[in-house]
């Protein structure tokens, strides 16, 4: 089975509003000229008031309950989810993974040992942290033994990054830093720790560390307003570089470019949290958006 085609599989749930989860996923594959499959985890529907169930957030943990509405998460059974990432793995030959949102111990146990399996690049977005739904804690000592290693990239956001070395908070680049290294330690093989809306400052800033070299992404903040989908589309336009043959900090630079183009053409909805742009980096850029690598 012979294609020029690049492919990639993403292990995700499915956020009904199109702004996160696979939905934002598998549209920046496509941005990529990528063909892109999932396997879903979870289905993330919205309520209003008190019709809501549990009052959570997007997929990549980046929503929030605004204009009354609130996220309901259904997780499905690890065996579905089993099913599906072997009839996917058994249909292409994929060249990168990208997970997000696992939600279950199972499921996440289910998923390392495939990755094992398999050794494909792996790019794993450790959503360990729901501002609305609370702190998803018993997955990270998982993580930190079965997933992390595993990980070609791993980009977690500063809540994240704090809880998978240990720290109390991350507040400074500085400690930024120190949270990549300490994640690195732990087997993963490139750590990016993103700063987005949450690190205070005019920039937004992203540290990468591969174990032997420092790199500094910075791009002037367009708001200060947290978007649906941006840590989801991060870590999928990661994945789909990898899948086109890019090096790992040219995906990086390549996924914090469009990404933050995505953030400043984000597309307003009903909730109050804009959804990404994934297709802004193309059709409506903003000049304003610079990424500078030191």
């Amino acid at each position: 089975m012979t294609s020029s085609t690049p492919r990639a599989l993403t292990i995700a749930g499915s956020d009904v509003s199109g702004g996160a989860g696979l939905e934002a996923d598998l549209a920046m594959f496509e941005e990529y000229g990528v063909f892109g499959a999932a396997a879903i985890t979870c289905i993330v529907t919205f309520g209003t008031g008190e019709a809501a169930g549990t009052d959570g957030e997007g997929e990549d943990g980046s929503g929030d309950s605004a204009g009354g509405f609130a996220h309901d998460i259904a997780f499905l059974d690890t065996g579905l989810v089993a099913k599906q990432l072997e009839s996917a793995l058994a249909i292409h030959r994929f060249d990168a993974i990208k997970s997000g949102m696992l939600g279950s111990v199972d499921t996440a146990l289910m998923l390392s040992r495939r990755l094992r399996d398999n050794r494909l690049p792996y790019v794993f977005d450790p959503v360990l942290v729901c501002k609305g739904a609370g702190t998803m804690v018993d997955l990270k000592d998982l993580f930190v033994e079965h997933l992390v290693p595993q990980a070609t990239v791993i980009t977690p956001n500063l809540a994240e990054a704090a809880l998978l070395a240990g720290a109390e908070s991350l507040t400074s680049v500085e400690e930024m830093v120190e949270a990549a290294k300490a994640i690195h330690a732990q087997g993963a093989g490139t750590v990016v720790v993103k700063g987005g809306a949450r690190l205070g400052g005019a920039q937004a800033v992203d540290v990468v560390w591969d174990g032997t070299t420092l790199t500094t992404l910075s791009s002037q903040k367009v708001n200060d307003e947290l978007v649906n989908g941006a840590g989801c589309s991060f870590a999928s336009s990661i994945a789909a570089g990898l899948a086109t043959g890019r090096s790992v900090l040219d995906a990086v630079v390549s996924a914090k470019e469009r990404v933050a183009h995505g953030i400043a053409a984000s597309v307003p909805n009903a909730t109050g949290v804009n959804s990404l742009n994934h297709a802004a980096w193309r059709v409506a850029p903003t000049p304003a958006v610079e990424v500078r690598v030191a």
